[in-house]
């Protein structure tokens, strides 16, 4: 029995077929869900061609494909892929916000040459620094996942919470002002420097992305966190501690949170608490559209990469079109619906 038990916890993904593979359909797989994983890919083509043709070599450029975009997208690729492995066991964490700007200033003031109130200061080691940021991040996940998976918060009411306490205990921490010259040369070349004219910062984003690409695709605890997800009532009978898969989702967030607030800040050489505001928003929206294009409504790694990266080529497109900022929101909220709605619609049509 323990040997049965043991096995069902370490292979759950023997998963029902799903809608749209050959399995459920008779052996032949409609073809729109043939289509499904090359939509997202040929949209953000699209995208960068439609903006190449209205706008030339001013748009088609390493200064904007790679510096502008892929670089200023590097900080919410992180965000999202920790909000990735909390949506995949069934939850999502609105404090990234608030954890990724309290990280930040309190990394910032160990490795600022100035106090908040500009006297001189002497900067801490920046090794330390940065350590003690990811620390909080782990610490502030570590609260989150407790307060959800042990005291039974809803998701939404504990983190929504937490995410104010930590908000404004970054702000009390540095009087409501943002942390200069963070000018450390060791600190600042982590996320300014390049490898092979690519930004350090990029690469940054892809190692933690693949990391936990291979932990949810290609570990047991991966697959813990898809059945967690998938079904939390059959996962805990089959021996899988569904407390547990979700205290660590959580804490993974927490650290990729303040992972990409500590980046940003060496980015800009200067800790801002409203610059990590709209990653919550925008880690979410990623993974939804990832939803949407793979895996038929499943998180997963490369689509959230996909989907922060195509919204990221809007927002640039956008802005190049000088269209004002607030219409801007609104069709970034337009395209999020149009992806998001045909998902919605398959799995209305699969519950019927």
């Amino acid at each position: 029995m323990t040997e049965t038990v043991a096995a069902s916890a370490e292979a759950p993904e023997a998963e029902a077929p799903h809608a749209d593979s050959p399995r459920s359909t008779g052996g032949r797989a409609r073809p729109l869900a043939r289509l499904r994983p090359f939509a997202g890919p040929l949209v953000l083509v699209a995208m960068v061609a439609y903006f190449t043709f209205l706008y030339g070599d001013r748009y088609f450029s390493k200064v904007n494909l790679v510096n502008n975009v892929l670089g200023s997208v590097a900080f919410v690729a992180i965000v999202a892929a920790g909000q990735t492995v909390v949506m995949v066991v069934g939850e999502f964490d609105l404090s990234v916000s608030g954890l990724a700007a309290l990280a930040s200033v309190s990394t910032g003031v160990l490795v600022a040459t100035t106090t908040v109130n500009g006297d001189p200061a002497q900067p801490t080691n920046v090794a330390l620094a940065v350590g003690l940021g990811l620390l909080i991040g782990l610490a502030g996940g570590v609260c989150n996942g407790l307060l959800v998976s042990r005291v039974g918060i809803l998701a939404f009411i504990a983190t929504l919470a937490t995410s104010l306490v930590f908000a404004n205990f970054a702000s009390y921490r540095v009087d409501g002002r943002p942390v200069y010259n963070l000018v450390e040369r060791h600190f600042v070349e982590v996320a300014r420097g390049q490898v092979a004219g690519i930004p350090n910062r990029v690469l940054i984003a892809f190692g933690i992305a693949a990391v936990i690409w291979f932990v949810l695709d290609r570990t047991p605890l991966g697959r813990r966190m898809y059945a967690v997800g998938g079904n939390p009532t059959a996962a805990r009978y089959s021996g899988i501690n569904v407390k547990n898969v979700k205290l660590i989702a959580f804490a993974v967030c927490g650290v990729t949170a303040a992972a990409g607030g500590i980046l940003q800040s060496a980015n800009n050489a200067t800790a801002n608490l409203t610059a990590p505001n709209p990653w919550m928003l925008q880690s979410i929206a990623a993974v939804f559209l990832g939803m949407a294009m793979f895996r038929n409504g499943l998180p997963n790694l490369p689509g959230t990469l996909l989907g922060v990266v195509m919204l990221r080529v809007l927002e640039n497109g956008l802005n190049y079109s000088d269209i004002n900022s607030y219409i801007q929101s609104v069709i970034l909220g337009l395209a999020i619906l149009l992806a998001v709605v045909p998902l919605a619609i398959s799995r209305l049509r699969e519950a019927r």
